[in-house]
């Protein structure tokens, strides 16, 4: 890596620290009393916490010696990462059962039947400082006026103001608790603040927010004042599952369990080294694809790569590992679509059932 480079990965660096902030590392925690903390009290007079796990910034001398420490990636080679080009256009229209498209970073645009729905929705060129490397996978026009759209957290690669203004001011909002006023402050009137474990009801939706492992902060806004979250968005036909930014915890097995079936889930894989640095807050490919199998979904949609270099893995390299993971585990496993910027990908019907015929034991009168 060259000086220049250097220069502007701690630039780069050091305001994440500065506004958004890193953890220390953590253990794939399965106790019981970690899972029963997901419903337990997350603020105090500090703000809002994890209270299975409190996040504890890291110093600033840990920064450093992750920015001063050798990088055993190659960070000059060009990634590669697919793009296809997509006017979608088809978002106006019906769909006859849903689709999925993937804008980049966690942004997806998922079209069920006649409604739009957005993932921390994210067009623009910069996530405050880091440059997107592949343009969105859609034209920020594309989306419909009357499309919804949920919001994770705070942090700047997921809340996007020039996308937030840019959309129409019908689009409608769900976010996490602490949030609201700043979608007021910008004209956006149809927002829904939501603390975990509460639903919300739009049209023929049951939208969810839920425990996720993050935090938040960002200019104007205090570490811990806005709350972070995940998402459960249920049509009625199809059930998503939208974990936003978030660390390996327990909270996954226990979504596994009540709250099946879930048809797809779009799950962070990027983002993750050095993992002395990152684990708290971000999965790496082995903990996605393990969250994955906790959920018990149908479908896992990988996202999080490929977009904003945030990080010391190249952008595509998530996807190769994530590859490799599933390989040394199982070998394969088809339920996993890792999707190119712009790809449209139609969710497969979910399968019937085929149940036992039993005789019946009603007597069918006949004539003589």
């Amino acid at each position: 890596m060259n000086a220049v480079s250097r220069g502007v990965g701690i630039a780069v660096a050091m305001v994440a620290w500065a506004l958004a902030g890193f953890g220390s590392s953590s253990t794939l925690d399965r106790d019981p009393a970690a899972r029963s903390a997901l419903h337990a009290p997350h603020r105090d007079e500090t703000g809002f916490f994890n209270p299975w796990r409190r996040f504890v910034r890291p110093s600033i001398w840990d920064m450093l010696r992750w920015k001063s420490s050798d990088n055993p990636y190659d960070k000059d080679r060009t990634p590669n990462v697919a793009r296809l080009e997509n006017d979608g256009a088809y978002l106006s229209g019906v769909e006859h059962s849903a689709t999925v498209t993937w804008v980049g970073h966690a942004t997806f645009a998922v079209h069920d039947r006649g409604d739009v729905f957005l993932t921390d929705p994210h067009f623009t060129k910069r996530a405050l400082i880091p440059a997107r490397a592949v343009p969105p996978g859609l034209p920020l026009d594309s989306i419909p006026a009357d499309a919804f759209a949920v919001v994770s957290h705070n942090h700047y690669d997921h809340l996007d103001e020039g996308t937030v203004t840019g959309l129409p001011a019908s689009v409608g909002w769900y976010v996490p608790k602490g949030l609201a006023d700043w979608f007021r402050a910008r004209g956006r009137e149809d927002v829904t603040e939501l603390d975990w474990w509460e639903s919300a009801r739009r049209g023929r939706f049951t939208i969810t927010c839920l425990p996720s492992q993050h935090w938040s902060r960002r200019l104007g806004q205090g570490e811990g004042e806005t709350l972070w979250c995940a998402w459960l968005v249920d049509s009625g036909d199809y059930r998503y599952f939208f974990a936003g930014d978030t660390g390996y915890f327990p909270g996954f097995e226990e979504y596994g369990r009540h709250l099946a079936p879930i048809d797809v889930a779009m799950l962070p894989i990027g983002a993750y080294e050095p993992r002395w640095f990152m684990a708290y807050q971000h999965m790496d490919p082995a903990e996605a694809y393990q969250a994955f199998l906790d959920l018990r979904a149908r479908i896992m949609l990988p996202m999080h790569w490929g977009t904003f270099d945030l990080t010391d893995e190249p952008l595509d390299w998530p996807p190769q590992e994530l590859a490799r993971v599933v390989a040394k585990r199982s070998g394969s496993d088809d339920r996993i679509r890792v999707l190119a910027v712009g790809e449209r990908w139609k969710i497969p019907e979910r399968p019937v059932l085929s149940l036992p015929i039993v005789p019946s034991n009603t007597e069918t009168a006949t004539e003589n």
